[in-house]
């Protein structure tokens, strides 16, 4: 789901950015995405630090559920002005299985690989050899299981992506090419 990109698909990009110019300052940005949120019950945010959450709400999310997380940072070219940079994706908890399944995987598929390889090159014979072509359907299973849940937060990525687009209503916003 490129919000940015004149091609229509990405390969392998599971979280979605982009990235925005307005003549806002930085807390004038917080400040109305605070009243957004408060005015708009179909969104929950908060302010970490210098970034802003926007997530759905507790009683409407599902596993899948998307965040957008709002990261904004002077613009160098206007005087007075916001790069507002933005990443879809899913919440920590989904993210951090991911890449643990990720890591695991790899390791599997690397040291029981070489042990595979170790006993057949002496020629012993060995069924760890195939460890490394099945841990790499598996990883293709994985894949595709986080562009399927992509799919399933699809509309709720798009309304996270209104709100945003709304908060900023007058903020004379463009789309900057990544």
């Amino acid at each position: 789901m490129p919000f940015n990109r004149k091609d229509h698909h990405v390969l392998g990009e599971i979280c979605p950015r982009f990235k925005l110019r307005s003549s806002y300052q930085q807390d004038e940005i917080m400040e109305l995405l605070q009243n957004q949120v408060d005015n708009d019950p179909s969104v929950v945010g908060k302010k970490v630090h210098e970034q802003f959450y926007l997530d759905i709400p507790k009683q409407l999310q599902h596993y899948w559920s998307p965040e957008l997380r709002v990261s904004l940072e002077e613009d160098e070219e206007e005087e007075k002005g916001t790069i507002i940079r933005c990443i879809l994706g899913p919440s920590y908890t989904v993210w951090v299985m991911f890449v643990f399944l990720y890591t695991l995987l790899g390791v599997i598929s690397l040291f029981g690989g070489m042990y595979g390889l170790v006993q057949w090159s002496l020629g012993h014979p060995t069924l760890w050899v195939w460890c490394m072509p099945i841990t790499l359907v598996i990883l293709a299973g994985v894949y595709l299981t986080a562009k399927i849940g992509q799919g399933k937060g699809r509309d709720e990525m798009l309304h996270l992506v209104s709100v945003l687009y709304h908060a900023l209503k007058d903020g004379d916003i463009k789309r900057i090419e990544s």
